[in-house]
């Protein structure tokens, strides 16, 4: 009977360790039983590269600038690789690929056009994390929004003043934006 109540609490121990010792962001909030994506703890490092590299590319979409934009492309590609390679299979290691494959576009994007295409295949690569996740956007001071004309997401800074990264050259500036909650 003493050896049996020995291994039942060991056995209780080591599962409460399992249980409390995560390799994942841990992030409870927003949870849901649909598809969550997570990532380690070594690769958010690299995607606090991938958003700071992201908002100076939002940035210079909102002034129509293209100047720099192919050397913001490659540190995005090269921060999202890194990323990769400490993420095992799965969401994670995912949506850094796609990371990847748009800032790739982007890099070869030679219109505003084109690089806002690549923009928005790199926002939706990123937007299923924060989703998952909702109390990153506040841990790393974003917010995500949405222009109701063309049903774009983006994330911008909290302290920016909303701004769709999306307009044209032709169109006036989109004046129905909203943050996704």
């Amino acid at each position: 009977m003493l050896k049996n109540n020995y291994l039942k609490k060991g056995v209780t121990l080591l599962v409460f360790f399992y249980c409390c010792h995560t390799h994942a962001v841990s992030a409870h909030e927003g949870h849901s039983h649909e598809a969550v994506t997570t990532i380690g703890k070594k690769t958010v490092v690299h995607l606090q590269k991938i958003l700071s590299t992201y908002q100076e590319v939002y940035t210079h979409l909102v002034k129509k600038d293209l100047n720099g934009i192919t050397g913001l492309a490659r540190k995005l590609s090269d921060a999202a690789r890194q990323a990769a390679q400490t993420e095992p299979d799965g969401a994670g290691r995912h949506m850094m690929q796609h990371v990847i494959a748009g800032a790739e576009s982007l890099k070869r994007a030679k219109s505003t056009k084109e690089s806002q295409e690549a923009f928005a295949s790199i926002s939706d690569a990123l937007l299923p994390f924060f989703k998952s996740w909702p109390n990153q956007l506040k841990q790393n001071e974003l917010k995500m929004c949405q222009c109701k004309n063309d049903g774009h997401c983006w994330l911008q800074p909290l302290n920016c003043s909303v701004a769709c990264p999306y307009n044209s050259d032709t169109s006036s500036d989109c004046s129905d934006i909203e943050e996704v909650k």
